[in-house]
């Protein structure tokens, strides 16, 4: 049975109106000026740490590593208490995953945020039962771009490499796809879709009503015989 597998923050979900009330709430609490989801939305998708150093130095605040613990526990704990205020699977998704699934297909996620926030996250929107394998950056000993937390998420969905695809929307994703000898799908909508992403993809889909099993089922075959 293949597996389709998908990051979370900028392909499954539209978590950045939530992870930018969390900057904002670290922001606020030191006396510095709020930032703008426009700041945020590009940086959403590569973890707290990195949001927080990048909103901070564009506040004229670069933390420092004590303070970037201190931020980092108080935007974790803030975030938790508020993972889902608005954010919401993007349009069409839903019914894309229903379409693989009628396919015969599996579904995992496979996201560099933490494990027990996927499912938090994943639980909150109804979306956890549709996964045969929820794996976050602390599942396995790396995460992505290394091919090992691609390869065990696919192993946990109970499939193979050759029968697996990679959707996702940063070169964060792409890379691990092709270091994993994965095919991989850049939705163009989400957070960082930059010119490497694109370059290394198998396809490239505008809105996920492009998604379905006759061009997942197309990249693998394809892919297999390279």
């Amino acid at each position: 049975m293949p597996v389709a597998v998908f990051d979370l923050d900028g392909t499954l979900v539209d978590t950045a109106p939530d992870l930018w009330a969390s900057l904002n709430h670290c922001l606020v609490e030191v006396g510095l000026p709020p930032t703008t989801l426009e700041l945020v939305r590009p940086h959403a998708g590569h973890g707290a740490k990195v949001m927080l150093q990048h909103a901070y130095t564009h506040a004229g605040h670069p933390l420092s590593e004590q303070e970037a613990d201190g931020q980092l526990a108080r935007f974790l704990a803030y975030y938790e208490a508020h993972i889902a205020d608005a954010s919401a699977p993007f349009p069409g998704v839903v019914e894309a995953m229903e379409r693989l699934r009628s396919a015969g297909y599996r579904l995992a996620v496979c996201t560099n945020k933490t494990e027990r926030l996927s499912r938090l996250l994943l639980d909150t929107l109804g979306l956890s039962d549709r996964f045969a394998a929820i794996c976050g950056a602390d599942t396995f000993a790396r995460r992505k771009p290394d091919p090992v937390h691609l390869l065990g998420t696919i192993e946990r969905a109970g499939a193979a490499r050759e029968e697996a695809i990679m959707i996702g929307d940063t070169a964060t994703d792409t890379d691990a796809a092709v270091a994993a000898r994965v095919p991989s799908i850049l939705v163009d909508f989400g957070y960082a879709p930059d010119e490497r992403a694109r370059r290394t993809a198998d396809a490239v889909i505008e809105t996920y009503d492009d998604l379905d099993a006759d061009l997942c089922d197309r990249l693998i075959e394809r892919h297999g015989r390279d």
